[in-house]
């Protein structure tokens, strides 16, 4: 099993409270100190020789039909980047109906380049710098998994030469596998960890959701219309190499990191009564953890088909596993009560609040821009850089009007894409309530 593995061969560095110079986060994942305005964006990047064929009208492999061969060795259960439309050849509206150009032909759907993408970036520079702060960060998001895109260490090099901090989603199954790091990279797995650690300005999000190696390769993988299992399986038994990879690499000095950080997500059903273990274990191994239920988009809005009694005995639980988080923490030393108070409970558990939203944008590789990644909807999609400037689209957004209205949302905006979804409307307050009883009783 996963969890006697990784206990033999990783040590604990925090046997009691934690100490004082170790961060609860990943660098500039939480824009510290913000005053309104645009810090970071989520944003998409795809291999310029998969956005030529895909642009090229007379091939008809999309993006889309390209997912999980060239972009994806997973096929994840919850993926939240499976909106149809999307990495289609053609676009498609916020309803799924194809969108018709002037001459009542479907409209081509331009996926951007490297370059293109890297434009927008430049704007978004510009305006941090004419609202006197500067540019922070951007995460990867997707589609699928960076590590397997044969300009990754170009795109590093641009996100560094622009003094950015370059935070990227993994399931790390690369940085495990020397076959697939050969095979994408032409290194081993290690070299592969070697390479990425000696960029100071890259982090890695790494996906770990459940101790149990029969849970995980299941939520990995998916069964397809012949009854066949599709997505990489034995990911399990990969993961625990690519940890021991992580612990021992650059990542970590003096046995921390606040570039390494856990992503527990999303908490379902299936892996809720081990989510704070898995909390505690990493915590006790000087490394962050993220862990929050699933977002709207793609194939988590699945995660909300459930029955209303179903529901109400997630979310008290839910509301359970995050009080007690909080009053581990305090004891733990990784978070004060004071600053509990006073941060308000995070969407995020136990870990730097979110303010992405009130502070950024999310980027997509056909130029869509939107909320955030956790919802696809009219409410949320605001406009296309291919038709208009982003300072502009920046300017109207609900994103910058929020950190402006209510200065706390620059400390934690909760979560817009959750809210009255896997949070219920008194959520924030029960975890608040519950965690002082908790914290009362010692």
């Amino acid at each position: 099993m996963t969890k006697q593995t990784l206990k033999q061969k990783i040590p604990i560095r925090f046997i009691g409270r934690v100490t004082d110079n170790w961060v609860n986060g990943v660098k500039n994942w939480h824009i510290q100190n913000a005053t309104p305005g645009l810090y970071t964006l989520d944003i998409e990047h795809i291999p310029d020789e998969l956005v030529s064929l895909h642009n090229n009208p007379d091939i008809k492999e999309s993006i889309e039909e390209a997912y999980s061969k060239k972009l994806c060795q997973h096929k994840c259960k919850t993926c939240f980047n499976e909106e149809k439309g999307l990495y289609n050849q053609f676009v498609y509206g916020i309803d799924k109906q194809l969108v018709l150009d002037k001459t009542g032909k479907p409209k081509l759907n331009r996926i951007m380049t490297l370059e293109d993408t890297l434009k927008v970036v430049d704007q978004a520079i510009e305006i941090a710098r004419e609202e006197d702060h500067d540019f922070k960060s951007v995460k990867f998001l997707g589609p699928g998994e960076l590590l397997m895109n044969p300009q990754l260490f170009r795109i590093i090099e641009e996100y560094k030469k622009r003094g950015i901090q370059f935070n990227l989603f993994t399931k790390g199954a690369l940085i495990g596998s020397d076959e697939l790091a050969q095979k994408y990279q032409r290194m081993t797995a290690k070299e592969l960890v070697d390479k990425l650690a000696n960029y100071n300005n890259v982090g890695l999000l790494m996906s770990f959701q459940s101790f149990n190696d029969e849970l995980q390769d299941n939520l990995v993988t998916s069964i397809d219309e012949k009854g066949n299992i599709v997505g990489l399986q034995g990911y399990s038994k990969i993961r625990e190499q690519t940890l021991v990879n992580l612990f021992n690499s650059k990542f970590y000095n003096s046995g921390m990191t606040n570039r390494i950080c856990i992503i527990n997500a999303p908490i379902i059903p299936e892996n809720i009564d081990e989510s704070f273990d898995i909390y505690r274990f990493f915590i006790e191994r000087a490394t962050p953890v993220v862990m929050t239920p699933s977002m709207l988009s793609g194939k988590g809005c699945g995660a909300y088909q459930i029955t209303e009694k179903e529901k109400k005995r997630f979310q008290d639980k839910l509301v359970e596993l995050y009080a007690k988080i909080y009053a581990y923490n305090v004891k733990k030393g990784v978070q004060t009560d004071e600053q509990i108070r006073n941060e308000g409970i995070a969407s995020y558990v136990g870990a730097e609040p979110c303010n992405q939203v009130a502070t950024g944008l999310y980027l997509r590789a056909n130029g869509i821009v939107q909320m955030c990644p956790g919802r696809f909807d009219k409410e949320t999609v605001f406009a296309n850089v291919n038709d208009t400037p982003l300072k502009k689209i920046w300017q109207n957004s609900p994103n910058k009007k929020m950190g402006i209205e209510n200065l706390q949302n620059l400390v934690n905006n909760k979560c817009p894409a959750k809210d009255g979804y896997a949070f219920l409307q008194d959520f924030y307050d029960r975890v608040m309530k519950r965690y002082q009883e908790i914290l009362n009783k010692g």
